[in-house]
């Protein structure tokens, strides 16, 4: 339950302008663009000052934003463009006024990120006409947000978690009652918390809860801190949860990976080879359609319909080119062998099962050129499942191989906010005083996630509720 305002129970009891619950993209961008709208700011993070960051630390924190033609990239990207390829990936479910309020500031939050000292480069090969890449990474961003949050007098407070949300007598949201290295305080804000403390995917309870039972085997791509304390309090306040709540964003990873916070041991390469499950066949389209466009839906294929876990195969004509590299991270070196009876036996594979399906495979690959850059139609007939873009022949060993799984990323499910990120209760008036950003939002993605719109998202809502919060405060 909420606590009441003015309860006792604390062993200390702080007051501030803007309160914000978590220190990764969205929580930083909240809290520093409050304190340039020159409000005080206590930004808590559940994490010691070495785990700090959230999720963001762990990415790679490549970011979608609209901009011209440049030397990254050869074509511009519009808001509007963006707008139709969230829309169009979540299959018209997000809310089209929160996917528009990011488009339409993703540009100048790139900006002042800029501003505040961030240089870019390319992202991902095949991807540069859309996003772009920190250079110093996830790390190197909310390093950087620190950094700039302490030099304008914010004040952070590590291994300080929310547990509860302080509600006044009006309804309206004072505060936060946190547990901390002093015990339990309670932290006033005159103009509003932002709940900025990630999903609900280091929650194992949780997971298994909205996601199902397979979902206490999956890898913690990032911050083991994030285990949906944020999204609970407010709902315990009355907040109206939305949002897809039985889905979740993830990626194709190495098998090998660490169990938790194994960061980016992603395959974004799988497009240039083709899947195998442990009975020695295809099981889905490799090339249905650009990788960030895919990487989620067939992890998810993977882990709920796969059994768990599946190899990516390629030859060296995939192994040798530039892009390859540049799309994994391993963890380990790949498996190889000069034939496929070989690498069936160093995969643990019915031999014959592998080679009846590469020679299936071979003979049903059409003519055409091949190109990664664009979706090619170089594709194979008359085999289940087709490969319909990207299709080579695997006929030049040695072979490599690599085992992937499927881990968790952030979950879907959320708090229904509005544009100005205030959080909405549950008779659909807003909760005044209440903030959320980044992962706690509900309604922005559902089914799929188009790839490096997540932390422009973070970035976007928090910079919007720390601007909000501040002209509220007093």
């Amino acid at each position: 339950m909420p606590v009441p305002a003015g309860s006792a129970g604390a062993a200390a009891t702080y007051h501030t302008g803007v309160l914000v619950a978590g220190g990764g993209i969205a929580g930083l961008s909240a809290a520093v663009s409050a304190r340039q709208s020159a409000a005080e700011v206590i930004l808590i993070e559940k994490a010691p000052p070495e785990g700090r960051g959230g999720n963001t630390r762990f990415a790679d924190a490549q970011m979608r934003f609209p901009h011209e033609a440049d030397e990254f990239g050869p074509r511009d990207y519009t808001a509007a463009g963006m707008f139709d390829d969230l829309m169009r990936i979540s299959r018209g479910r997000a809310n089209a006024g929160l996917i528009r309020t990011l488009c339409d500031n993703a540009r100048d939050t790139a900006e002042w990120l800029t501003a505040m000292g961030l240089e870019w480069e390319p992202g991902y090969p095949h991807t540069a006409g859309y996003r772009r890449s920190p250079k110093s990474g996830g790390q190197g961003l909310v390093d950087l947000l620190y950094r700039r949050l302490e030099g304008l007098g914010g004040i952070v407070a590590y291994e300080t978690c929310a547990i509860d949300l302080i509600v006044s007598g009006d309804g309206s949201i004072a505060g936060v009652r946190a547990r901390s290295p002093e015990g339990i305080v309670d932290i006033y804000a005159s103009g509003g918390v932002v709940l900025a403390s990630g999903g609900f995917q280091a929650n194992v309870e949780m997971r298994v809860r909205y996601l199902g039972r397979f979902a206490d085997s999956l890898i913690l791509r990032g911050s083991r801190y994030n285990t949906g304390e944020g999204i609970r309090m407010a709902i315990a306040a009355g907040a109206q949860p939305a949002g897809q709540w039985g889905d979740y964003h993830s990626a194709v990873l190495d098998a090998r990976s660490p169990k938790i916070e194994c960061g980016v041991t992603a395959l974004y390469n799988y497009q240039m080879g083709i899947f195998i499950d442990q009975s020695g066949h295809r099981f889905l389209d490799e090339g249905e359609d650009f990788r960030d466009h895919t990487y989620v839906k067939f992890s998810k294929f993977i882990v709920e319909q796969a059994g768990g876990e599946a190899w990516c195969l390629f030859d060296q004509k995939a192994y040798q080119r530039e892009e390859f590299a540049r799309a994994w991270r391993p963890v380990g070196p790949p498996v190889e062998a000069n034939t496929l009876k070989e690498m069936a036996e160093k995969m643990g594979l019915p031999a014959e099962n592998i080679m009846d399906t590469i020679a299936n495979f071979n003979a049903a690959v059409q003519p055409g050129d091949y190109d990664l850059d664009r979706l090619d139609g170089k594709r194979t007939i008359g085999i289940t499942p087709p490969k319909s873009n990207w299709a080579l022949p695997l006929d030049t060993p040695p072979y490599v191989a690599i085992p992937v799984t499927g881990g968790i990323t952030f979950t879907f499910g959320g708090l229904k906010c509005d544009t100005l990120a205030r959080v909405i209760d549950t008779r659909g008036q807003v909760m005044a005083g209440l903030y959320a950003a980044g992962e706690p939002m509900g309604e922005i993605f559902y089914y799929n996630y188009p790839g490096a719109s997540s932390v422009i998202r973070g970035a976007v809502y928090g910079r919007i509720a720390g601007r909000d919060a501040a002209a509220r405060a007093v």
